[in-house]
């Protein structure tokens, strides 16, 4: 993910297309490109990918299921720094626009001069959540390893009648020289037992 510093690709969605020309321009002024443009009811999903946008500009009225709907599927497919520019909106629907995945909101309509530190805003508050977001998932991912080699350990120490230690270690030997990592061995197992169990 580029920085708000470094020119972004924009994918532009404005409902009132008399104002599609400024916002390019005030896009242009503080150095990113509009890449494409879009009503709020057309497929955001597949305009971004199909643009290859870096960041996202919405300019609304007041935000609808529809397009709450669509940030939503591109948070959860494809997730970017979100930007609503909304005339009018209330407490709720900025709620869920944001849990939907729009980095910044802005009520009271679009203004040349904001673009720019919203934008940047946007962009900053969008990297510190991925990288949360992905140290999360690190640690879900590490927990649930951990999880599955213990309850390796665990049948290979009633199936074998081995010492906690020695069960740990028939896992790691066996992780060497079958040159797979623990975790697919650990499952292995399980998935063995299992398949014992229903015999």
């Amino acid at each position: 993910m580029k920085t708000a510093r470094l020119p972004l690709r924009v994918l532009l969605v404005a409902a009132h297309q008399p104002y599609v020309q400024s916002i390019e321009e005030a896009i242009a002024a503080v150095g990113h490109r509009v890449v494409g443009v879009l009503a709020p009811q057309d497929d955001l999903v597949i305009a971004a990918q199909r643009v290859q946008a870096d960041a996202i500009v919405i300019q609304i009225e007041s935000p609808t299921r529809e397009l709450l709907h669509s940030l939503q599927m591109l948070n959860e497919r494809q997730p970017l720094p979100i930007v609503v520019f909304a005339d009018r909106s209330d407490e709720r629907n900025i709620r869920i626009a944001v849990r939907a995945g729009a980095s910044s909101f802005v009520v009271d309509g679009f203004r040349a001069d904001r673009i720019e530190p919203v934008l940047e805003a946007a962009v900053a508050r969008f990297i510190e959540f991925q990288t949360l977001r992905g140290e999360r998932d690190e640690a879900v991912a590490k927990l649930s390893e951990r999880r599955a080699i213990e309850r390796a350990k665990g049948i290979l120490m009633r199936r074998r009648d081995l010492a906690e230690d020695a069960a740990y270690d028939v896992l790691r030997k066996m992780s060497m020289n079958r040159g797979r990592r623990m975790l697919e061995v650990a499952e292995s197992i399980i998935t063995a037992d299992e398949a014992l169990m229903q015999i």
